[in-house]
């Protein structure tokens, strides 16, 4: 056989896996992945590998056309590259939102500005105000913990002019049904829990990824709140108003999808993205908002997956886009 067919040969045969949907993942490569995050299957090896190959071909597939200019944002492999969340997630059984009454109207400082006024964003981060990326852990689903003491300790650092970073696990620990800890719980529970009995320091509770028995005295309180605002359902102006004249606001957005979760940077679009109230998934906290030259506006979101996801635990969601993923649906900040 002549060179020149070998090479045509070979050719294709490297073609023939893309074509089947098929990676050429080795044994020590998915060796590497699992020692990397800390994995251990038993009994399931074949079944996560199998994932792993899938968004290994994914991630490839999209970053292809993120380089020919054809994608808002690139995707890379992380520690959500071998399981599907919504498996997680339906082992769980669902809280429905809490009925909520009607906000008063919130209170505008004298300096307000209307949407039509605000002529560029905004990033509260630069401010000083805004925390450090903390990593709930893959198996406690404590987001709503995270975003309502990011929401808290944020306006405090406005208020006070000085930056006391709160604890989540408290929260998880210690804040009554409906919220059930690790498993799932909303930010509403959270702000009225800490309106009635304060919220501990991170110092003097820190984190671990799981629920434990409260051993929180109200006594130790590091910080209160007088109550909490809920936006107007769906409403994006108004949400970017709040944000840029009062500060981080609480948001809950559907994001049960491998674009999410192989998330790297760049502005986050999910065409199948559900937005109404039972959508919601997962509590995040909006810390500013902007505009990007090609692709548009977006929300400048912090998340609770480690540093090492997405902008460095950030991620930019697309917005003025039909409220993208719900990001306008069940918006909150605290009163302090």
């Amino acid at each position: 056989m002549s060179s020149l067919r070998l090479l045509l040969v070979q050719g294709l045969l490297l073609l023939i896996p893309a074509q089947l949907g098929l990676t050429l993942v080795s044994d020590e490569e998915w060796a590497q992945y699992k020692a990397q995050y800390n994995k251990n299957y038993k009994f399931k090896d074949r079944y996560h590998r199998g994932l792993y190959d899938k968004r290994v071909q994914l991630v490839a597939d999209h970053n292809r056309r993120y380089l020919q200019g054809l994608e808002g944002f690139e995707m890379r492999l992380n520690q959500f590259s071998d399981i599907d969340q919504k498996v997680y997630y339906s082992y769980r059984m669902p809280i429905p939102p809490p009925t909520e009454e009607k906000s008063r109207a919130f209170r505008k400082p004298s300096n307000y500005k209307h949407y039509d006024e605000i002529t560029k964003g905004i990033d509260w981060r630069k401010y000083g105000y805004i925390s450090a990326v903390g990593n709930q852990g893959i198996g406690c689903f404590s987001c709503w913990a995270f975003s309502s003491s990011g929401a808290i300790e944020a306006h405090l650092a406005k208020k006070n002019g000085k930056l006391v970073p709160l604890s989540p696990k408290h929260l998880v620990d210690c804040v009554p049904h409906p919220n059930q800890g690790c498993n799932m719980g909303w930010v509403s529970v959270a702000f009225n829990y800490t309106r009635d009995y304060g919220i501990a320091t991170k110092a003097s509770y820190p984190y671990q990824p799981k629920t434990e028995q409260c051993h929180w005295n109200p006594k130790n309180s590091a910080g209160t709140i007088r109550g909490h605002v809920t936006l107007t359902e769906g409403d994006e102006k108004e949400l970017a108003e709040v944000v840029y004249n009062i500060g981080p606001v609480a948001v809950s957005i559907d994001h049960l999808h491998e674009e999410f979760d192989l998330y790297f940077g760049g502005i986050l679009k999910i065409p199948s993205c559900g937005l109404t109230k039972y959508d919601l998934t997962h509590s995040v906290l909006v810390v500013g908002f902007g505009t990007h030259p090609k692709w548009g506006d977006y929300w400048l979101i912090k998340n609770s997956f480690g540093t090492s996801w997405g902008e460095s635990g950030y991620f930019k969601l697309a917005r003025n886009a039909n409220n993208t993923c719900g990001v306008a649906t069940r918006p909150q900040y605290p009163l302090v």
